[in-house]
């Protein structure tokens, strides 16, 4: 019996996992943390797939449905490149997809991780075959970020979860600024974790990338 005082804001696809390691057509380890956005009448994801070595990789599944028959890219979409950006030395994960309608492109944030621990780097595509690499765009240990997808009084806006190393301070979602979304400051704290047993306690961040809507 449903409890009257409990509403679910969400509810998991009887069908779940939707895509498993062996729809992958190449060997691989696991698949998981999708990027997600629509191009037409199709759901496109951009999957973090971790290969036989242990590195991480991007892929791309397409589905007319966003569900099932996902026709996935048979090599990587993207892969590491640590000769021409050392910062990816130990793989790339987690993409967020944002389209912006000024330049007529999709943005891609993801953590690249170096050897000096992770950090948030950005690249660009109009077809998801070709990637143009920004480089990293803040210091680690940062991850978990996602573009706004207009600007502010002339700026990009971006929310990330750096992480100070005095754990006890909290990991909290901030805030930060740029006029060409490759030199960025104004850096605030957006959302506080906060103290105790809380969902979001110690360690917040976000999940999809901010979507502008009526309201705003």
């Amino acid at each position: 019996m449903e409890n009257p005082h409990f509403r679910e804001l969400f509810r998991r696809h009887p069908d779940n996992p939707i895509i498993t390691v062996k729809d992958v057509p190449y060997p691989a380890n696991t698949v998981f943390n999708a990027g997600a956005t629509k191009i037409g009448d199709e759901t496109l994801l951009l999957m973090r797939v971790e290969g036989r070595n242990g590195i991480s990789h991007l892929t791309v599944a397409r589905s007319e449905d966003g569900i099932s028959r996902w026709r996935i890219s048979g090599r990587p979409n993207m892969m590491p490149s640590p000769k021409t950006h050392p910062e990816e030395i130990w793989g790339i994960e987690d993409p967020r997809i944002t389209w912006l309608e000024e330049s007529k492109q999709w943005v891609i944030t993801y953590t690249a991780y170096s050897e000096g621990g992770p950090l948030i780097s950005m690249a660009s595509t109009t077809d998801f075959q070709y990637f143009d690499r920004f480089g990293p765009v803040m210091p680690p240990e940062d991850k978990d970020a996602a573009l706004f997808p207009v600007r502010f009084n002339g700026r990009w806006s971006m929310i990330h979860r750096p992480v100070s190393a005095f754990q006890a301070l909290g990991a909290h979602i901030w805030i930060s600024f740029s006029p060409d979304l490759t030199h960025w400051g104004d850096h605030r704290i957006l959302i506080p974790a906060r103290k105790g047993g809380w969902w979001d306690a110690s360690k917040i961040g976000l999940s999809p990338p901010p979507l502008k809507t009526n309201a705003g």
